[in-house]
């Protein structure tokens, strides 16, 4: 073989190489959020600009809002099934694919932030994330806050004989419907897209939700009343396909981890900040807060709620709730 043609084949290598390393990647990144200024949806924002230019324009995330995506439910499924999307979900929705996951969205299974700093760095946590990466499903940011739930209606719910008869939306999640069950309640699984509608048109009697969710589904046009239960603690989840992330080259998932842990951080001080502003505007907007609930009571009617899931771990909540340090 000539220099010349051994030059050039070595030219062809480098360049071959060279394409691959430089190869793009895309994301299609779906929220249920509605309201472009909730701090959740800020936050993806700032997430895809800081990978955008960590990568160098490598890596790139679109957002979709408002569920143009589809259902919460079912982005989680078609990343499940290798879509090359990302999805804000939250535990209680994961719980589907993983049962145990569930348990993180369960009734006043928090009882502070510090404690679930300390579920989610624990080996607890680490075997719920390494069971949804089997079933397709890779944790980008685990435990950003997403805010406290509460009763919206059309009269105060101080306590659990309050729901008693009422039929209450509820995101698609077994511990969800099995918690207001527990309440007395008639739970009904409708996307977060149709809950406007299903108020207006009496399809159900109330809804849950934290207060920036409330406000920016502008709820507080159909119903007058949030009652302050604190029922959940709800930290979101942002996930990808496990089979996309594999794919990515080990500096495209660095970033993507390390910006996540920065997302969760960022997503939870700015939540504390803005629940009093939403809060306030609600009431501005002629919400009455009712505030005197008898929350051992609804801890209480929900106690039993865990025993209830199918298919969850032997002694997984006294395994996490001893992570915690929780009784």
């Amino acid at each position: 073989m000539s220099i010349k043609v051994l030059l050039s084949a070595i030219g062809i290598s480098v360049a071959l190489v060279g394409g691959a390393a430089a190869q793009d990647f895309k994301l299609r990144f779906a929220t249920s959020v509605a309201n472009t200024e909730e701090a959740s949806y800020k936050e993806m924002q700032a997430l895809a600009a800081r990978v955008k230019e960590r990568s160098k324009g490598r890596l790139e995330m679109q957002l979709f809002p408002a569920e143009q995506l589809g259902a919460q439910k079912k982005v989680n499924e078609m990343i499940s099934s290798g879509a090359n999307m990302m999805n804000m979900t939250d535990y209680g929705q994961l719980g589907q694919f993983v049962p145990d996951a569930g348990v993180l969205a369960g009734p006043y299974i928090f009882g502070s932030l510090a404690e679930a700093d300390k579920l989610f760095a624990s080996p607890v946590f680490k075997d719920v994330s390494d069971k949804l990466e089997q079933k397709g499903i890779k944790i980008i940011m685990a435990n950003g806050l997403f805010g406290a739930r509460h009763m919206l209606s059309d009269k105060p719910i101080r306590k659990p004989d309050d729901l008693k008869g009422l039929t209450v939306r509820v995101p698609p999640s077994p511990i969800m419907v099995e918690t207001f069950k527990d309440f007395g309640a008639r739970p009904t699984e409708i996307p977060w897209g149709e809950v406007y509608n299903a108020l207006q048109s009496n399809v159900v009697n109330a809804a849950e939700a934290p207060f920036g969710a409330i406000w920016g589904s502008k709820l507080q046009e159909v119903r007058k009343v949030v009652s302050k239960t604190n029922h959940q603690l709800m930290f979101t989840a942002w996930v990808t396909s496990t089979g996309f992330f594999d794919k990515l080259p080990a500096d495209l998932q660095a970033i993507l981890i390390e910006e996540g842990k920065v997302s969760a951080k960022n997503l939870t001080k700015a939540t504390l900040e803005q629940d009093d502003q939403f809060a306030k505007m609600l009431e501005k907007a002629g919400v009455t807060l009712v505030t005197d609930i008898d929350v051992a009571a609804f801890q209480k009617a929900s106690a039993g709620v865990y025993e209830k899931l199918p298919n969850l771990t032997p002694g997984f909540v006294a395994k996490a709730r001893a992570a915690m340090g929780a009784n």
